[in-house]
């Protein structure tokens, strides 16, 4: 407990008990009343005054004690008084040692806060020369580090510098050998100079049957690069005039085909749900772009008017070695039957795969190379060309072929030239629609967000174009 409350509390205790304390002196008692001695008349006077003085010295007896009493008591009061004025001063005193403890205890607060803030001043100076000390540390490590990197260098450069020494005396030995060698080559000087009229006469005459052999040499590099030119243009002539076999064209085809899938969704009251077609077909290209070349008839659609279309049309070309991204099918400019599924051209051109480019010169042979429908069969048909028929050439047809069961042109053969292009297209049994580019007709593609409507007027579109195509075409 504080010892200034503890002062305090005894100091109001005392005060309390003085102040609850009777200094004054006790009342007097009244005088009890002596009772009148009883005169019996018919009494002797002698015992009578016997009485009397008995009583008179009991009375006197009784003032004398009373009186002591007094006595008694006014020094009890004395006592009394001077133990009370020997409490206040002992009080004051308190009080005044109680003060003097409040000072103290004041000043002995004040003395522990400054000694406490200097203990936190000293402990903060002890952390700031701890952190001085291992900075100190660090430097002394960085120094001594430092140190001996010098002293490293330092036994580094009186290494080179001796090194140095000895090569300053092999160079010196080198340049007194030197020395001796330029005497010897002035001698040699003088011997060549003699030779040089000679040399630069020879000279002059081989500079000029250098620039002759130039001459020479560029007028030959200039007939080679000529011959080479000439020679790929010959190859590429003869390779362009040759008839590869059938079969080796058809094995072509085998390897390099790919697989087409055209479909879309039905909705009717007799059938609802996915329809979808597949076949097989080549990559071809017009130079511009590779596409998947198919008939129409290899599809889930019909040209036909009215048109039945299919909900979401939706294609997929893939080959032995995954799918390629593709772009909605379209009907070609050149025929409305020939349908085309471009593909990515880098992704086809990295596929590995032959893309059969258009031929340029379809009528160089009289014959060229069918493979039907799904590659199940090929043959070699010969064809003609017919003015009347702009943009198509007829095969020759075999009925008795058909009869005994050869293969004859049927509805979505390709027809390949005879060199490995391709020339065509069957848009029919009799004609072959001669492609020179991959322009498709214009209009819509059959997009995955065409609905059936949208997509049959695109059928009844391209019906009415075939429609206005010679009788024999359609």
């Amino acid at each position: 407990m504080n010892r200034t409350l503890l002062l305090i509390i005894c100091d109001f205790l005392l005060l309390n008990l003085l102040a609850l304390t009777r200094w004054d002196a006790p009342d007097a008692e009244a005088p009890r009343e002596i009772p009148a001695p009883l005169i019996a008349t018919n009494v002797v006077s002698g015992v009578s005054e016997d009485l009397l003085v008995s009583m008179r010295v009991a009375l006197e007896e009784e003032r004398a004690a009373r009186e002591q009493m007094g006595r008694q008591m006014a020094t009890e009061a004395v006592a009394r008084n001077a133990a009370v004025g020997q409490l206040e001063a002992g009080l004051q005193q308190t009080r005044q040692v109680a003060q003097q403890l409040a000072e103290r205890l004041t000043n002995t607060v004040q003395i522990a806060e400054s000694t406490r803030q200097e203990l936190s001043r000293t402990v903060a100076q002890a952390s700031e020369l701890s952190q001085s000390a291992r900075l100190a540390d660090e430097e002394r490590r960085k120094l001594m580090e430092a140190l001996n990197a010098e002293r490293e260098q330092a036994r580094r450069q009186q290494q080179a510098l001796d090194a140095l020494n000895a090569e300053k005396r092999q160079v010196e030995l080198r340049s007194q050998e030197l020395a001796s060698a330029v005497k010897v080559a002035e001698a040699e000087k003088s011997l060549l100079k003699e030779n040089v009229t000679d040399l630069k006469q020879q000279m002059t005459r081989v500079q000029q049957e250098k620039e002759t052999i130039q001459a020479q040499t560029t007028a030959l590099a200039s007939g080679v690069t000529q011959l080479a030119v000439r020679s790929e243009e010959l190859k590429q002539e003869i390779r362009d005039n040759t008839p590869v076999s059938a079969n080796l064209l058809f094995q072509d085809f085998l390897s390099n085909r790919v697989q087409v899938a055209i479909g879309g969704t039905a909705s009717g009251l007799i059938f609802s749900g996915p329809r979808q077609k597949e076949t097989v077909t080549v990559l071809v290209t017009d130079g511009r772009q590779v596409a998947a070349l198919i008939h129409v008839d290899e599809t889930p659609y019909a040209l036909s008017i009215p048109g039945f279309g299919l909900d979401q049309p939706s294609a997929r070309v893939a080959s032995r070695k995954g799918t390629f991204d593709s772009s909605s099918p379209n009907f070609l400019r050149a025929d409305p039957r020939a349908m085309v599924v471009p593909v990515d051209a880098v992704a086809a051109q990295s596929s590995g795969l032959r893309i059969y480019p258009i031929s340029k010169t379809p009528f160089r042979f009289p014959d060229a190379l069918l493979v039907s429908r799904g590659g199940r069969y090929f043959g070699e048909v010969e064809f003609r060309v017919d003015a009347r028929m702009p943009g198509y050439v007829k095969m020759k047809s075999k009925v008795l072929s058909r009869l005994f069961g050869e293969f004859s042109p049927s509805t979505g053969d390709l027809v390949l030239s005879r060199n490995g292009e391709l020339l065509g297209l069957m848009v029919n049994a009799d004609y072959c629609a001669v492609l020179s580019d991959l322009e498709v007709a214009p209009g819509p593609a059959l997009d995955p967000w065409q609905t059936k409507a949208a997509v049959g007027r695109r059928l009844e579109e391209m019906k009415a174009v075939v429609d206005r195509l010679p009788y024999a075409l359609q």
